[in-house]
């Protein structure tokens, strides 16, 4: 049996993109706010994956490839020293993009809260770091990203 593609959630992707809104606009209040709509645990696993995935891809668009263990390295000092508004160490974000890229489960690596808090900051980030067009928000790079993952397998 092959695996499926990841089908995203309508419900749970808007949630995400209000979200991800606020950690890319470094805004702590808001953004604690908004993470209030995943406290069920099929919402924030839903919106984990999705998360997961995003960093991944972006990831692997910014280093040209599957990033190796040095330019995790490189891209979590990147995330933590950007995103100086969050809690997010550069430990927590290499062992979260480290789990991400090689598609290793988060449940061993980081506890569930500080995870999607993470996720969070580290796709924000990612999203907004990337050089775009002139014209291009980190929303409609978020698109094309979305895109490719439902057509992946």
């Amino acid at each position: 049996m092959t695996e499926d593609p990841l089908k995203i959630d309508e419900r749970v992707e808007q949630l995400v993109r209000d979200t991800l809104h606020w950690a890319v606009k470094r805004r702590p209040v808001e953004f604690d706010e908004a993470l209030k709509a995943f406290s069920d645990g099929p919402t924030r696993q839903s919106a984990l994956e999705l998360l997961a995935a995003i960093s991944a891809f972006v990831s692997a668009d910014i280093c040209g490839g599957k990033p190796s263990p040095e330019q995790i390295q490189q891209l979590a000092v990147e995330v933590a020293e950007g995103e100086a508004w969050s809690s997010a160490t550069t430990p927590e974000v290499e062992a979260f993009l480290s789990a991400v890229v090689t598609g290793r489960a988060l449940s061993g690596v980081l506890p569930v809260g500080s995870a999607v808090v993470l996720a969070f900051v580290v796709a924000a980030s990612l999203l907004s770091a990337r050089p775009k067009s002139k014209g291009e928000w980190w929303f409609n790079y978020l698109d094309k990203v979305e895109a490719a993952i439902e057509s992946a397998g």
